[in-house]
């Protein structure tokens, strides 16, 4: 039977290796103390981070500092996403200056998708960040409308070799590299005169993008300018039972904008972390470590108190999987019923604001 320890991380095998050789810290209790109360921390969901002592400080000191993050704009906002949103209420709680990227020449080199069908998905995007709390005057801007991020990517090339991009990210085409660069300028955006000059940035990432966290940080040293924070989370499983849950997958995730009665059916149909048996289970307990429908509770369910006990349960096989399926199917369904009365109220905003981002800038 596993330990009583519903927090306790499963960390990516990549996190040791990066940890030595990048300089990966785990976040202790310590600064979780100095971070305003969320589960994300509570529950070591984002469990490292690079330099996170400097917002912190900026913070308790009054000086500016602000967050950055973005997404390709490929398809809906699922659950998944949601811990990055989470993420940008802390740091907006905390008095960060807020950016958004909606990576739009990304999606156009890795996805082929064009710009008009970026800017339509964005809408989506965004109205769901507003829905889940993120103010209306942060900073959200289109990469292929921001000519200070193309000219900053072009600039900062001028320090990064063939042989550079290939140790970070691998062969590649060039377009996957240009993308890499207008990365850098994303990150970078904020420490620009027009926005303050340089200050602490924080970019809450998962570890398969922090090959752009360690290009960036070796530039800005080169530069003068703050090297950008990071911090790193875990990611929710897919309902297969992969690691991680992708817009690519669609049985494996559930949007923002499921349809609840659909969300809940596939909940139904999750892989789970049961025995083969209700014998086995009940004598053996379940795992729920690598169970998705735990993952969903650990989640999004805001009772620290309710995900113990459901843990703790489970591995004392006290609850069967088609039990924990329901309950978890129907919080899921109450949980898009509220943001979907919410997000369509902040729709006509996340209108006016794609209109505006997708040609204004300072």
């Amino acid at each position: 039977m596993a330990s009583f320890d519903p927090f306790s991380p499963v960390i990516p095998e990549d996190y040791e290796r990066l940890a030595g050789e990048f300089g990966i810290k785990r976040i202790t209790p310590d600064l979780v103390r100095r971070l305003p109360d969320s589960y994300l921390f509570r529950r070591n969901i984002v469990f490292a981070h690079r330099d996170l002592e400097r917002i912190l400080d900026a913070r308790d000191q009054g000086r500016p500092f602000a967050m950055l993050t973005g997404i390709k704009p490929s398809n809906h906002f699922h659950v998944g996403s949601k811990l990055v949103a989470d993420q940008m209420l802390v740091f907006q709680e905390m008095g960060a200056r807020m950016f958004y990227a909606v990576a739009d020449i990304e999606a156009y080199h890795a996805n082929r998708q064009s710009l008009e069908e970026s800017r339509r998905i964005a809408e989506s995007n965004i109205a769901d960040l507003l829905a889940l709390g993120i103010r209306e005057d942060s900073y959200f801007y289109f990469q292929s409308s921001q000519p200070k991020v193309k000219l900053l990517g072009y600039l900062y090339a001028r320090d990064v070799t063939n042989n550079m991009l290939r140790a970070v990210y691998g062969e590649k085409q060039i377009g996957h590299y240009l993308s890499a660069l207008l990365q850098v300028g994303d990150i970078l955006l904020p420490e620009e005169p027009e926005f303050g000059g340089p200050k602490p940035v924080v970019i809450p990432v998962g570890l398969d993008q922090d090959p752009h966290i360690r290009l960036t940080r070796d530039i800005a040293g080169k530069h003068g300018l703050v090297v950008p924070s990071s911090t790193y989370h875990r990611f929710m499983r897919s309902l297969t039972g992969s690691e991680k849950m992708s817009k690519s997958e669609p049985e494996g995730m559930i949007s923002l904008s499921e349809d609840p009665e659909v969300a809940k059916k596939k909940v139904m149909k999750a892989f789970t972390g049961g025995r083969p048996t209700v014998a086995e289970q009940k004598k053996e307990g379940g795992n729920p470590r690598i169970c998705p429908v735990y993952d969903l509770l650990l989640y999004l369910e805001p009772d620290d108190s309710v995900v113990r006990k459901r843990f703790e349960d489970c591995t004392a096989g006290r609850i069967m999987c088609g039990e924990c399926k329901r309950d978890v199917a129907e919080r899921i369904a109450r949980f898009l019923e509220s943001h979907q009365e919410k997000r369509e109220k902040v729709l006509p905003a996340a209108r006016e604001i794609v209109e505006r981002a997708s040609k204004d800038c300072p």
